[in-house]
């Protein structure tokens, strides 16, 4: 069982931090697990198991939700209430009985209340990479090696912020942590997340599986998925769609108009992104950049909550509407 998270960063890791000359740092460690251990399921939430033919691992997955608060906010992002700000008058509506008496009919009337503002953090989606050299069956112990998929800059001033969050989804899902230079430089590390889109003709669900996936086999939670958003995207009726690819991730969407997409990531995918405005410049920032907060004018993203579908549908035509009145 993972132990419980952490509030400050050890010491210990800090003092490794100080001592390593590169400026570019990773969260990551090796472990040592009993084989029992993986046969039980100890890190089947990561997709690692150990069957007669050996110890089966993945190259890289996002953890699970349930793992863990830290898990919970790299998949569904974080509301945070802004008590350093005065309170926002909001209203709930409700419908009232005409004269005390349903009867004669009722109104609609709006019920004041304050709260304080709330700020959105976007989730991260960053992914736990994995690796182990010796992955044949009989051996009495495994050492596997955990690294998150983020190279952070010691310099930067979200640093420590981002290494205690990076750290914490590793001791939720691992039950350690540890961070270690980086092996490959943070520029390039950069490049791997641009989204780089590929704008076709709508084709047939089929097609779309195949050009999602590249060649890989989807599961059949992911063949499912796919072809709800197939035929919801189609009732956008977009003019193209739109595949893109960002490191591990892979992103499918709709070209509704020139400066209108919706789009989501179809393997970890919670919510819908909505881009307009800046639709191509957009297309150009890293999949971190955009989910950062700094360009909340030029995107909304729909949770996959109750009639977010007619939500997405909403803010189209809205959109649609306001291009025409320009």
């Amino acid at each position: 069982m993972a132990k419980h998270n952490i509030y400050k960063i050890p010491k210990n890791i800090l003092k490794k931090i100080e001592i390593i000359k590169s400026n570019e740092i990773v969260a990551g460690c090796a472990v040592k697990f009993k084989a029992q251990d993986l046969s039980s399921g100890r890190l089947k939430h990561l997709g690692i198991s150990l069957t007669n033919e050996g110890l089966k691992i993945l190259s890289s997955i996002i953890p699970p939700a349930t793992q863990g608060k830290y898990s919970d906010r790299n998949i569904n992002g974080l509301e945070v209430i802004r008590k350093d700000l005065p309170k926002e008058t909001h209203y709930n509506s409700i419908e009232s009985p005409n004269w005390g008496d349903s009867y004669n009919g009722t109104h609609t009337v709006d019920l004041p209340y304050e709260k304080y503002p709330r700020d959105f953090r976007p989730p991260r989606e960053l992914e736990i990479i994995m690796s182990c050299k010796d992955v044949r069956s009989g051996l009495s112990v495994y050492v596997i090696s955990f690294q998150i998929q983020e190279v952070l800059d010691k310099h930067n001033k979200y640093f420590e912020e981002h290494l205690l969050e990076n750290l914490n989804l590793l001791q939720e899902n691992i039950g350690a942590c540890g961070a270690e230079a980086a092996s490959m430089p943070f520029s390039e590390y950069s490049k791997s997340l641009h989204l780089s889109w590929e704008i076709l003709p709508p084709g047939t669900l089929d097609e779309t599986i195949e050009r999602v996936f590249r060649g890989k086999s989807p599961t059949q939670q992911q063949k499912d998925v796919t072809t709800e958003r197939y035929n919801f995207f189609r009732s956008l009726k977009p003019k193209s769609f739109v595949f893109g690819e960002s490191g591990f991730r892979r992103y499918f969407g709709a070209l509704i108009e020139d400066d209108l997409v919706v789009f989501e990531n179809i393997e970890y995918g919670n919510a819908v992104y909505v881009l307009f405005d800046k639709w191509e410049e957009l297309s150009k920032l890293s999949r971190l950049d955009l989910l950062s907060g700094k360009f909340g004018d030029s995107f909304e993203r729909v949770v996959h909550k109750d009639n977010w579908k007619k939500k997405v549908g909403m803010i189209v035509l809205a959109k649609q509407k306001a291009a025409k009145t320009k």
